[in-house]
């Protein structure tokens, strides 16, 4: 199963969608809340999923998913949004996100949207 980093400003999202990999045999590797603490994590943990907040208070998820695609090009960055509107999603695709799933969200989404994502 895949390691896991789980960024957002929400300590109830991360421990949401933390207990559903969980329970589906995956790993937490980590946590992170912003930017910063995002891309020191991705460098540390080397996951091979995050799962990314598109609004994080000062920082803006696009920037997140910028930094780490810039750090490795080959980052598998899982969109957990809220917002679900087609132009963002186009953008993101864009900027190497590798999918999308919208909150609130199921563990039968979630985890559809994580094996889309990861290779078998």
């Amino acid at each position: 199963m895949a390691k896991v980093l789980i960024v957002d400003d929400s300590p109830v999202t991360r421990m949401i969608i933390g207990e559903f990999l969980s329970m589906s045999g995956h790993e937490v590797a980590g946590e992170a809340e912003n930017l910063a603490e995002a891309v020191a994590a991705y460098a540390q943990k080397k996951p091979d999923l995050v799962t990314l907040d598109l609004s994080m208070g000062q920082d803006d998820g696009f920037a997140v998913l910028k930094a780490l695609r810039a750090q490795d090009p080959k980052a598998k960055v899982l969109i957990v949004s809220a917002n679900s509107q087609s132009e963002i999603y186009d953008q993101l695709l864009k900027d190497g996100a590798a999918g999308f799933v919208t909150k609130p969200f199921t563990l039968a989404d979630l985890l559809a949207a994580v094996l889309k994502v990861l290779p078998s």
